[in-house]
This record gives C-alpha cells, structure tokens and sequence, in this order.
C-alpha cells in the first residue's frame, strides 16, 4: 500500500507475471456515501494480484481471445463505470477460474495446500568454465587457448554430496559433427563442486552441458523419486562470425546495389549476437528466410499489390485463412465480398480470377481488384482489403491494410506488429528509433531499421516456437511457416541456405 502514485490516476498498479505490485490508497474512488469502502480495497488488491501472480488481463483487452466492452461485465478484471459498483466487479469466468486454480500454471501458489500437490521444484544451474568465465546461459565465446581443458559444476541451493551425472556435447561447425565427453555414457561430479576435464580439441561449434539429478518429490503423500534433467548450452569460436559485402553480393546477385548490400552487412554484424546469431548454421538460416522475403535485401517500398489476370500468386488469396487476432468486429468491415469473421477466422469469398458459366460455387475476384496498372492506387486499393479489419487494422477505408504491409527485411505486417515493434525498439534502441507506426516505409529505407526490424521478429517467440531453436534443429519447414503462414516456398528457402552454409 502507498499514499498515492505522483500525477495519476491509477488506483492500482502490478504487471503481468510480476511478483509485486502497489495500490494507492488515497487515489481510490470513495462511494456514493464518500466512504473510502474496505471491500473496494480489496477488490483493487486482487485484480493487480490476478494482473501479477495469474497473468489475467482485462476483459477489454484486444489482446484476448474475446474483447468485452468495458464496464459491462460485472467481471474483477473490468473497470467498474462508477465507484458505485466497484464492489460489484467480482465475478469470473470460468478460464479466469481455471488459470487461478491450476498450479502448473501459476507461480506455485497452491503447492502443497491439496491431497496430490507436489513438494517445492528443485532448481539447479549447469555451469561450464573457460579460464576464470563461467557460463550459465546462452551466449558467444571467443576462445584461443589450447590447453583443451574446461570445468563444469553443478550449481544449487542443496548442499548434500548428492552426485550428478553429466555429459558435454560439442556440435562442430560448419559439419555438425557431434563430439561427447565422455564418449560413451556420462561422468559423475558432485553438486557444488567444480571439475575439471580435458577435450580432445575445443573447436568452434555448440557446447551443450547436460546435468541428470535423481529428485525426491511428495506425490499422494508418498515419497516418488524420479529424474530431472538440467541443460546449459553456449557457442564457442576462434573469432566473431562476420558477414562481409562479397558475401551478400554472391549469394544475392538480383541485387546490383552493392553499397546497400555493404550498409546491410554492416549492421546484421553489429547487432545479430544480441540476437543469438553466434553460428554459421543459424546466420545462414536467418539469411536465407530474410534475403528471400526483401528479394536479395533490396529497399523496395513495401508489399506489393498488383495481381493481374496471369498471375500465378492468385491461389494464395483463394485459399488462405487469416487468424491474426485483434479482429475488429465493430468497424463496419467489408462484407460483401469476405467471408464474415467467426471462429477466430476470416476468409475471402473469391474462388476464381474467373467464373465459367457451368462453374457452381465459383466466386470471381471483382474485376477493380485485377491490376491493369501497376502502382500506388492499385496496391492500396487491393492490400486495404484484404488485408482489413485483423491484426489491430482497420477497415478498408482507413488504409491500414496497405500502410501496415509487408516493410523491412522479414515483411513485417499487420498494425499491431508494428505497435510492438515501435514500443521494442524505443525501450531498447533508443538512439536509433524512429517512430515505425506513423511512417512504416521507414523501415525500407533505413537499413539498421531493415535489419533490427528483422532481428526483433526472429528472436521473439512465434506461435511457440523460436526460430534459433528450429534452426538447431536444421527445421526449415518450420521457420517458413512461422515467417511466412505456409510452407510452399521452403525448397527455394533451402537452397539460398545450402549455398550459405557451404560459403
């Protein structure tokens, strides 16, 4: 509890999945009697709870699965119309309830309080020790001794001489030869303590430390011991993984703008280890995906809009489903010629660029979509459509469609991509931002923005998947589906990567 928050208005404040928070009590609204209510403070207390411990959102978030209308709910994560009612705004729905009364997806809260509950989670770090650096998480080493000797420990709170069974695996690079110590079966250290070992060589590639601990957990009431398995990986390299101009330029020969593809090169080595593009795998893997979404880097002012008659891209729209969720149903979206959004879904009605008489169930593209002349107009008129009323756009007359379309080096699209683009970018990299949702095109044109914009969709988990882990995995079917919501154009994604990585 605090007096009051300096110049605002919130009662409350906990961010989600966030283990404090604060309520200001003078700032909280008095009753119709200009009572400060004991029930409206604890009402405030557990919707910032809900915020933090049980990741709850409010009901009129856009970023639910369905938006309500504020103040219509009755529901502890709606904002009451008056103070009058906030006593009222208790209810939840029953994923509310779910979510509050699962553990496993909460913070533990309930461990322990229910016949069956598991004993508290044992936690622990393996650690890896090049000379004095010792490494508990991903990142890049540069590393030149030749004394081929590291240590490992395993690292916890337990102060038992419980052993530990371990191995490491080196992944060389660029030949993904797999190398372990021991080579056959695991060696043994005790917690806490450190251990040293000698490699046969320790070239460049993927250290994965890989810890085995035998746990004792309550389950029923009974003691159950089982294995849990602890993983620390890092990339070790002689020298910084670098891409140069005549790299770009071999691979990318459509592209003729050799000072551009320098500036490109330029700023993917001055940002990709932030990003965990420590590798050749992985950078060719991103290079591929990017260099085939802007064609070969260049500068082009975004998506394009001109489908003709002949055009053999037509397929796509007949038979692609959109789900990009916030859907706005309230914006008088074009009907006529969509499908109505329902189930989380929308769809063209087109079928066909065009109809035979004897065809039933054929749908033609109207004839205003069908580019005659390449352009402006065309692109805005035909992307504002498709394109309208889903991922945070507007109808078609707002112009969101076209002003949100594919920009920058991955083609980010939709107008909440480039919300929480904008808000990355002013948070982390303040000195070069510049606002991306007022001018999207800006990202065309400025190639540290080409490339950050690229970097920051690789990094960011989609549809839970993250891309280094799928590049790992030597998955490519993956990554493209994740960049591009299909799959139909891996084989010619593979083949800029298999001359990237032979390169």
């Amino acid at each position: 509890m605090v007096p009051r928050f300096s110049e605002s208005g919130l009662e409350g404040f906990m961010p989600l999945n966030h283990r404090f928070g604060f309520v200001a009590q003078e700032q909280i609204q008095l009753d119709d009697r200009n009572n400060l209510s004991a029930m409206h403070i604890a009402r405030t207390v557990a919707h910032e709870l809900a915020h933090g411990v049980f990741n709850l959102r409010q009901t009129f978030s856009d970023k639910n699965f369905v938006t309500l209308p504020q103040g219509t709910t009755g529901n502890l994560m709606d904002y009451p119309t008056s103070p009058a009612l906030a006593d009222r705004y208790t209810a939840l729905i029953k994923i509310q309830w779910d979510l509050i009364h699962n553990p496993i997806s909460t913070t533990g809260l309930f461990d322990g309080m229910e016949e069956g509950a598991l004993s508290s989670e044992f936690k622990g770090t393996p650690v890896v020790f090049l000379g004095d650096t010792a490494i508990r998480k991903e990142r890049l080493f540069i590393y030149n001794d030749t004394s081929k000797t590291v240590k490992v420990k395993f690292e916890t709170a337990d102060t038992s001489k419980t052993k530990v069974a371990f191995q490491l695996i080196i992944t060389t690079e660029p030949n993904n030869i797999k190398l372990p110590y021991p080579k056959t079966g695991c060696d043994t250290l005790v917690f806490n303590e450190i251990k040293q070992i000698r490699l046969d060589s320790i070239p460049n590639g993927k250290y994965t430390l890989t810890c085995k601990v035998k746990v004792k957990t309550l389950k029923n009431k009974k003691e159950v011991e089982s294995e849990k398995v602890f993983t620390t990986h890092f990339f070790i390299r002689t020298k910084k993984l670098e891409i140069t101009t005549e790299l770009l330029k071999s691979i990318f020969a459509n592209n003729p703008d050799t000072v551009r593809l320098g500036r490109v090169a330029r700023a993917i080595n001055k940002y990709s280890e932030q990003f965990g593009l420590v590798n050749v795998n992985r950078m060719s893997h991103f290079l591929a995906q990017v260099g085939y979404e802007s064609d070969g880097f260049k500068g082009k002012s975004g998506e394009g809009g001109c489908y003709t008659k002949t055009n053999t891209n037509w397929s796509i729209w007949f038979s692609l489903t959109w789900k990009e969720r916030p859907f706005c149903n309230n914006c008088n979206c074009d009907t006529t010629l969509n499908l109505p959004i329902q189930r989380g879904s929308k769809k063209l009605k087109w079928t066909a660029v065009e109809c035979k008489a004897e065809q039933k169930d054929c749908y033609a593209v109207p004839d205003i979509f069908i580019c005659k002349k390449a352009g402006k107009e065309q692109d805005s008129l035909f992307l504002s459509y498709v394109y309208q009323c889903e991922g945070g756009n507007g109808n078609s007359s707002t112009g969101d469609g076209y002003k949100y379309r594919g920009h920058g080096a991955i083609q980010l699209t939709w107008k909440k991509t480039y919300q929480a683009f904008d808000e990355w970018l002013r948070n982390n990299y303040p000195k070069v931002y510049k606002n991306v949702v007022s001018n999207p095109s800006v990202i065309d044109k400025d190639e540290e923005l080409f490339v950050l914009s690229a970097l920051w969709f690789w990094s960011s988990e989609k549809k839970n998947k993250k891309l280094n882990d799928c590049a790992d995995l030597g998955n490519y079917e993956e990554i493209t589906r994740v960049i591009s919501n299909s799959t139909k154009t891996v084989e010619e994604r593979k083949k800029i990567f298999d001359k990237l990585i032979k390169t």
